[in-house]
């Protein structure tokens, strides 16, 4: 399945399971379909993983934002490997923004070090490309 394929499934998936989280997703997404911006499967299934369990009461949103921000991160470093700057750039850019809004959620219920873990993803990214 393709990325607009994929991105359209998960519109309607915001759609079907309306709750905050999806409402964060859905104008993102949009706009990533506009510019016709990849996404893998693995992300693309997670994401509508999260809109269901998160819509049914079964997943905190901030652990939704930390899922993705890791696969993101990891479709960034597999796009730009592949010589995929654009589509790279945005996959890490959305990573830091998952792992933000992560952070910001999770730091009012959950005993973590945000600093620790963003140095984590940043050497990651490093050792990706040494």
């Amino acid at each position: 399945m393709n990325s607009r394929e994929l991105r359209k499934i998960i519109d309607a998936s915001c759609q079907e399971h309306d709750s905050l989280y999806g409402k964060l997703v859905k104008p993102i997404n949009e706009m990533l379909i506009d510019i016709d911006a990849s996404i893998s499967e693995k992300t693309a299934y997670k994401i509508l993983e999260n809109l269901k369990l998160f819509h049914e009461g079964q997943k905190y949103i901030a652990d939704c934002h930390l899922e993705e921000s890791n696969n993101f991160i990891d479709d960034g470093i597999n796009e730009l490997k592949k010589g995929n700057l654009a589509d790279g750039a945005l996959q890490i850019f959305g990573a830091g923004l998952n792992f933000a809004s992560f952070s910001s959620k999770a730091a009012s219920y959950k005993n973590i070090n945000s600093y620790e873990m963003i140095n984590e993803r940043f050497k990651l990214i490093k050792r990706s490309f040494d």
